[in-house]
């Protein structure tokens, strides 16, 4: 029974030396039984706890739905259904159950030979029959699925074979679509679920699974053990690449050799090819060169074109660039024109000024002398009658004495009653003195008072005709602001009422040679509003103004405008070459005009460039940081024309512009456009809202301010009303008259005293005269003082016209001044451009002419090129390169020199060149092909080498743990009927024993050997080792024939509960386990198991299944 092999004895090869590596690995088989023990406990444990996940389930795939065999063995036609876990097949002998083991191995490509049952497959068709044909239908969900999309739920493979020896396969699909014809793709599914239909324990049939339980010895067992659990497969596969590696080795040492002799060989030769190609290198030089020197000549000629032809491009790129100088001129040229007619027309209208303005400046100084006149008549008049008051007041005072004196004399006379009475006539009298001052000086304050009160009324006045203007402002502020937020702002609304009807008439005019562009500030953005008024009033009317390109366009634009009565709106001619202002910008650090303009068409930007030079205009917000720039340094820096700052102080929307001009600078403040006026230039929605908050913001504080004002004015007019009734409660008549009756009282006591002596009488009429001229002359004084404040205030207002007038005058003049200069800088700017203009017509000129002489020069050399490339087409067909400096005496002598040296080698050398050539060829050939497959063979023998021992080294562990994993099911298996044992494995020997103890009361006796036992103990033992070595293996399948045949129905009964067992505990497999007994017990009602009985098919009926 046994067989001799390379496993029989102890390893003898070097692959086998390699392989088992000393054993070193089952050194600690004790420590592995250990753990696999360990595992195999917990893993119990976890069972018996029914956690979720521990139960036994059916698998998605890889298990066998059913088998149909046809004309197969004893049977006509058999279908068995499997269930997905575990399958009894039970039958009496004779049935069939075996047929359905060799139908599955055979449909799954196995070979026939490996069932024991017969050499070819024609053996196992039915007698008399001429075919057979087996259908097996594998399980295929899941998500890891055999090509799910493909074949669907279930994967169909039949095979067909004939007693002629014909075989073949057909792949179905769930549906029955054949996808494959091919045994390539049975062999694909079967290695994809790892089905292994050729390993002997895996589908252990009736023969194997007797000779294996019963009859096998220790090597036979070890080899089945080997077999079954692919080690045997890998071990085969590793030998085979071990073998494989020794003779590419060798391969390598033969290879290295010959490399040897093959490199002596080229080496020889490459010595022998390069002296052949030194010489070949100097006949191929010396054939290149004869054809260069025929073709050098021609070179030369076309290099001669050449240089005239770029020449004639120069001068082309000359003549274009004079004639863009000559436009350019021209359009300055009329730029000027245009400037120099707008200064002409604007000095013509300020003279038209004149006469008025000096009819106004004489009539108000006719009026100023006048009231000086009158002023001086009255400081006159004011003289004398003050001359009249002081001689009054003296003869007032000399009356007063006189009286004093009479009276002094009439109280020595008549005693105290006299006194008594004079002293309450001086009382009363200075009581008159007391009022008569304070009257004088009230009639002095009065005039003063009711100045300011009239001044300071002016003053109210005109604030709050500023607060009127400032209400009206930020009216307008809200209502542009409205505007914004609504999107109702018309774009054209800050021009004249017209335009837009303009704009219409020119998309509708056809006879412009080019459409004009405007007005200009509807096509320019500005991208920081904050800048938009002190732009909008240094663009002025420039931005109501079109862009045409030629005189003809510019005078239908204006006649257009005249219809419209457009008046301000004024026409520029432009040349449509774009300036480039790179070179004339300042430094990116700076912002210009240019910068924050948002420009649409390069016409526009052309424009204001010459009208204002944008792009050297510095915008700078700070005051400080623009007089920084402009003023600290020597000079202003580089390619910066004027700056522009904001001038906070004045208002919003002032600024300050600086110019630099010839070693000076200037400033001047420029105004915010007129409050009536609408904005012109474009800018941002966002900004310009914010902008005008931000305006609104100003106005608003300057209207504050304003009513501030006017509340103090207002209050200075109260404060003089005061102190006006206070004056006129003072020159109330009413009190002097009271004590005036008074005095007539006591003098006419008085008089009763003095008697009949009419003398104080007479004395006192006098001083009443005189009193009373006094009081005559005072108020004359005093009327005379308000006439004269009356007057100066005339003269004043006088005056104030009169400088008003002056200033007009002057401000003319200075207009007409500015007008005059503008003129003459005008007609000086257009007296240099005509110098330029003609200076840059004679440069095209002289350009064009030059151009016409080199083209004439062209038509010669070009002829001179034809002959010579005529000339050199007969000597050589093909044209050659001619590098630079090479001419034609050169490549002569260079060919006459070579032509030598090749004579004197001719003679030299012996040898062929043909046979030199081949020689060199094919040693080169032949070296590179050797060297190529030693380093090819090196390399793939060192990566054999290295994944030969990664492989043995794993096929090393997997013995490990397979056989301690064996071992510990082993004896688990054992213990289920109280046995005791142990599984021995001998790697070394290539041995297997089993050794048991079926007695449990001989707890501490050795183990025996399994040929003591009897034949039920010796089945179950057996039984016990082909579960342990089940629970190894990877394959989903396990199948069994006739498991129980040396069985007694007590181990019958016990052996079918251990697989029952074991087949729950091995999630996911399938068992088909085959017996001639009926199977009895608990297990045939379970859902999980299902028995399939098979009868004798020689009785049965035609009609059964």
């Amino acid at each position: 029974m046994e067989e001799a092999d390379h496993n029989d004895g102890p390893a003898a090869t070097q692959y086998e030396i390699l392989r088992d590596a000393g054993f070193k690995h089952l050194e600690h088989a004790d420590e592995d039984d250990r753990r696999a023990t360990q595992r195999l406990q917990q893993k119990t444990l976890a069972r018996r706890s029914n956690r979720a996940g521990d139960l036994n389930s059916a698998a998605d795939n890889g298990i066998l739905e059913s088998i149909e065999c046809v004309n197969f063995m004893c049977h006509d036609r058999l279908h068995v259904e499997l269930g997905p876990l575990l399958n009894f097949i039970v039958g009496e002998n004779g049935s069939g159950k075996s047929a359905v083991l060799t139908a599955i191995t055979l449909c799954l490509g196995g070979k026939a030979s490996s069932t024991n049952r017969g050499g070819s497959l024609k053996n196992f068709i039915k007698e008399g029959k001429d075919q057979s044909r087996l259908i097996v239908k594998i399980k295929n969900q899941g998500y890891d699925a055999y090509q799910h999309d493909l074949y669907g739920d279930s994967i169909i493979i039949e095979r067909h074979f004939t007693t002629r020896g014909g075989s073949g396969f057909f792949l179905k699909s769930e549906t029955g679509n054949t996808i494959s014809k091919k045994k390539a793709e049975v062999d694909d599914i079967v290695e994809y679920y790892c089905l292994q239909v050729d390993n002997p324990l895996n589908i252990l049939s009736q023969d194997n699974a007797r000779q294996f339980l019963n009859q096998a010895s220790a090597k036979q067992k070890y080899k089945f053990f080997l077999q079954g659990v692919q080690l045997q497969q890998l071990d085969d596969d590793y030998r085979v690449l071990e073998e494989y590696l020794t003779s590419n080795e060798h391969k390598e040492g033969d290879l290295e050799v010959k490399l040897e002799v093959v490199q002596k060989k080229y080496d020889k030769a490459k010595r022998d090819y390069e002296l052949y190609m030194q010489s070949e290198e100097m006949r191929q030089k010396c054939r290149l060169l004869s054809q260069k020197a025929i073709w050098a000549q021609v070179v030369e000629a076309e290099r001669g074109v050449e240089r005239n032809e770029k020449r004639i491009g120069d001068a082309d790129a000359q003549v274009a660039e004079a004639q863009h100088v000559v436009m350019q001129k021209t359009q300055e040229l009329q730029i000027i024109d245009d400037q120099l007619a707008q200064a002409q027309e604007a000095l013509r209208a300020a003279n038209g000024e004149k006469e008025d303005l000096q009819a106004n400046v004489d009539k108000a100084q006719q009026e100023s002398d006048n009231a000086r006149k009158e002023l001086q008549t009255l400081q006159t008049d004011e003289r004398d009658a003050r001359s009249r008051l002081t001689g009054e007041a003296k003869n007032v005072k000399e009356y007063e004495q006189k009286i004093r004196d009479e009276e002094k004399r009439l109280q020595d006379l008549n005693g105290g009653a006299h006194t008594q009475k004079i002293k309450q006539l001086e009382a009363a009298q200075a009581k008159i003195q007391d009022l008569d001052r304070d009257y004088n000086e009230a009639n002095q304050r009065k005039p003063d008072i009711i100045t300011k009160q009239e001044a300071a009324t002016k003053e109210k006045e005109i604030v709050q005709k500023f607060v009127k203007q400032k209400q009206d402002e930020i009216l307008t502020v809200q209502n542009r602001i409205k505007e914004l937020e609504r999107g109702q702002g018309s774009l054209y609304a800050g021009y004249e009422q017209q335009v837009p009807n303009l704009l219409k008439m020119i998309d509708n005019d056809a006879g412009f040679e080019q459409k004009p562009i405007g007005p200009i500030g509807a096509h320019v953005q500005v991208q920081q509003p904050i800048w938009s008024p002190i732009l909008e009033k240094t663009f002025g009317e420039t931005l109501n103004g079109f862009i045409v390109t030629s005189k003809r366009d510019q005078q239908r634009l204006r006649d257009m405008m005249k219809r419209l009565r457009i008046t301000r709106c004024p026409i520029f001619i432009s040349n449509t070459r774009p300036i480039d202002t790179s070179r004339s910008e300042p430094d990116d650090n700076f912002l210009t005009i240019l910068r924050i303009l948002n420009i649409e068409n390069p016409l526009i930007r052309s424009q204001l460039i010459i009208n204002y030079r944008i792009e050297q205009a510095i915008l700078v917000q700070d005051k400080r940081e623009a007089e920084r720039i402009m003023l600290d340094g020597t000079t202003v820096p580089q390619n910066v024309a004027s700056c522009f700052h904001l001038f906070r102080e004045k208002g919003f929307g002032w600024g300050v512009r600086i110019v630099a001009n010839a070693n000076r600078i200037s400033s001047s403040p420029v105004a915010p456009p007129r409050r009536d006026q609408k904005p012109r230039l474009r800018s941002d929605l966002v900004q310009e809202v914010s902008v005008q908050q931000e305006k609104l913001r100003h106005l608003q504080a300057e209207l504050g301010d304003l009513r501030k004002q006017a509340m103090d004015q207002q209050r200075i007019v109260d404060q003089c009303q005061e102190e006006l009734d206070v004056i006129n409660k003072t020159l109330n008549r009413n009190r002097r008259t009271e004590i005036q009756l008074e005095i007539n009282e006591i003098q006419g006591e008085l008089d009763s005293f003095d008697g009949a002596d009419g003398r104080l009488e007479t004395l006192r009429g006098e001083l009443k005269k005189a009193q009373e001229s006094y009081d005559m002359y005072g108020d004359q004084y005093g009327s005379m003082g308000l006439r004269k404040q009356e007057q100066n205030r005339k003269v004043e207002t006088m005056l104030g016209l009169l400088r008003e007038e002056k200033k007009k005058m002057q401000e003319f003049e200075v207009r007409v001044k500015k007008a005059e200069d503008k003129v003459k800088r005008c007609t000086d700017s257009r007296s240099i451009q005509v110098l330029q203009k003609n200076e840059a017509h004679d440069k095209l000129q002289m350009a064009e002419n030059e151009k016409k002489r080199l083209e004439g020069k062209r038509e010669r050399l070009e002829e001179t090129v034809r002959e010579y490339t005529a000339h050199a087409l007969k000597g050589c067909p093909e044209r050659v390169h001619i590098g630079e400096g090479e001419t034609y005496e050169v490549v002569v002598n260079q060919y006459e020199s070579l032509r030598k040296t090749l004579k004197e080698r001719e003679r030299r050398r012996g040898t062929s060149d043909q046979e030199v050539i081949k020689q060199a060829s094919e040693t080169r050939e032949e070296f590179n092909g050797l060297t190529e497959d030693v380093e090819q063979v090196r390399k793939d023998n060192k990566a054999m080498k290295q994944n030969l021992g990664d492989r043995l080294r794993r096929w090393r562990q997997f013995q490990r743990y397979i056989s301690s994993c064996s071992r510990a099911n082993f004896m688990y298996l054992l213990s289920e009927r109280d046995f005791r044992g142990k599984l021995i494995l001998d790697h070394e020997h290539h041995t297997l024993e089993v050794q048991v103890e079926p007695d449990r009361t001989r707890k501490n006796a050795a183990a025996r050997n399994t040929k003591t036992l009897s034949g039920g103990e010796k089945s179950f033992s057996s039984i016990c080792l082909l579960l342990a070595i089940w629970e190894a293996m990877g394959s989903p399948l396990r199948c069994l024939d006739e498991f129980d045949v040396f069985m007694d129905n007590v181990n019958r009964a016990i052996s079918t509960e251990m697989l029952i067992h074991a087949a729950r505990n091995s999630v996911g497999r399938q068992y088909i386990l085959i017996t001639p007994n009926a199977i009895e017990g608990r297990a045939t009602l379970d859902k999980d198991v299902k028995i399939i009985r098979l009868t004798d098919p020689r009785q049965r009926r035609l009609a059964d299944p």
